[in-house]
């Protein structure tokens, strides 16, 4: 079945895929040449909660064959799919760790288990007041 959705649309220009599709073709370029180390800049972004766990799928199951993946993402349930989490603010690394790690230095008396969005809002909120000077 697969095959015949791609065949489906082999014969149109990329521009003209779906972004769904063209999310697909860029992942699957991106392995070609079978990668010790890929990088994926928001790589579900704009696409439908299928193809983004689809996305989560193949990504994990490179990571299981020893492939290191960097991820770029604003989408903080899928930072909690990551071993390792670097929040970058403001062009700076602010924070790092598991997202257990992350989460256990948002934690306060308000929010004793946060959610990873909470921990990163927390985390931001602290960082602006350690470095903001009015």
């Amino acid at each position: 079945m697969k095959r015949l959705v791609w065949k489906s649309i082999a014969s149109h220009p990329t521009d003209a895929l779906p972004l769904g599709f063209k999310q697909r073709l860029a992942l699957a370029c991106s392995l070609m040449h079978e990668p010790d180390i890929l990088f994926l800049d928001e790589p579900t972004s704009g696409v439908d909660p299928l193809t983004r766990r689809e996305f989560w799928l193949h990504i994990n199951s490179m990571v299981e064959k020893g492939v290191t993946v960097m991820v770029t993402t604003h989408f903080m349930d899928e930072a909690e799919y990551c071993d390792r989490i670097g929040l970058v603010y403001r062009g700076k690394l602010i924070a790092s760790g598991t997202p257990d790690d992350l989460k256990a230095q948002a934690a306060d008396e308000q929010q004793a288990d946060p959610t990873m969005e909470q921990a990163f809002i927390t985390l931001i909120n602290d960082w602006d007041k350690e470095h903001t000077h009015e």
